[in-house]
């Protein structure tokens, strides 16, 4: 019977196995196969593990005009007709309409921006403005992928969400984010993801501007990403209530960052009666990669559980 191995050894086992584990996928499975499991997909936010740096999106490497291309994977679109209203992933554009920023115009043209701040034209922030009957909603989307061989329990997300120009629709406007599996059905991620705006005395523009910026940090999404699958996130500009969205704020997101929620402490058992190998605070993504490997070593099946 195997006697229990402290949490050292266990370490230096997953090292050497995971170091194994690729060579295994090199000499059989083709440098092909491991570059798609580390690399699953183009276009895709690869979500960073826990502790280490979160991905970060600050739009600055868009340019000033008015029809920019947004960093991939970021969509965009608006809806004309219909409020607080999210469309597709797939049938979203890629670029803005109009820019805008310091002292935007009282009677500016509703569409998708591309915002600059005041001190530092380069400082970009994509966003919407409804005018008349248009743009009743306004989403900004994005694609983020669980790139390992297990499970996600969430997200840690951070964002900011500026203000370019003052509104006085009663009903005051919001940006509500979403979140899907597929980029098609969509599910509200509720008030820790709800910003919102009151009425203004006017219409009128910022100088500097933003004029506000209210921010969302570290705040966590608590929806499981299955291994190796994607998770979609829509960013919706709309008014808070009813249906009439003229004397709307112009509104934007910026500084964009995503991090994986740490996972629980998780337990290997094998061999037989009381044997086991403690892992102590590893995380259950790794397990994943080291497990089936594992049991070759130890020339064993692993009879325990994960995340036990």
């Amino acid at each position: 019977m195997l006697s229990i191995l402290n949490e050292r050894v266990a370490v230096s086992m997953y090292r050497e196995t995971v170091m194994r584990l690729r060579v295994f996928c090199v000499l059989f499975c083709g440098a092909g196969l491991l570059v798609a499991m580390e690399h699953p997909a183009l276009a895709q936010i690869q979500i960073p593990a826990a502790g280490s740096s979160p991905y970060v999106e600050n739009f600055n490497g868009m340019g000033t005009t008015a029809t920019e291309t947004l960093p991939s994977p970021f969509r965009v679109d608006k809806n004309d007709t219909t409020v607080r209203a999210v469309g597709t992933y797939a049938g979203a554009g890629t670029a803005t309409e109009r820019a805008g920023g310091t002292s935007l115009a009282t009677n500016a043209g509703n569409g998708i921006y591309n915002f600059g701040a005041t001190a530092d034209s380069t400082d970009r922030a994509v966003g919407f403005l409804a005018a008349g009957t248009a743009t009743k909603s306004g989403n900004l989307y994005t694609l983020l992928h669980n790139p390992i061989n297990a499970s996600l329990p969430g997200v840690v997300l951070s964002y900011d969400i500026e203000k370019y120009r003052q509104g006085s629709n009663a009903a005051g406007f919001q940006v509500q984010l979403y979140y899907s599996t597929d980029g098609t059905s969509w599910n509200s991620a509720g008030g820790n993801f709800l910003t919102t705006f009151s009425a203004d005395a006017d219409n009128s523009g910022y100088n500097p501007a933003p004029g506000v910026t209210s921010s969302v940090s570290n705040q966590t999404l608590p929806v499981n990403v299955p291994a190796l699958s994607d998770l979609y996130l829509a960013f919706n500009y709309s008014v808070t209530s009813g249906t009439t969205t003229t004397n709307a704020p112009a509104l934007a997101v910026d500084n964009f960052k995503v991090v994986g929620t740490p996972e629980p402490t998780s337990t290997l058992l094998f061999g037989g009666g009381a044997a086991s190998l403690v892992l102590g605070r590893w995380r259950r993504r790794r397990i994943g990669e080291a497990a089936s490997f594992l049991a070759l070593l130890l020339g064993r099946p692993l009879r325990g559980m994960v995340g036990r």
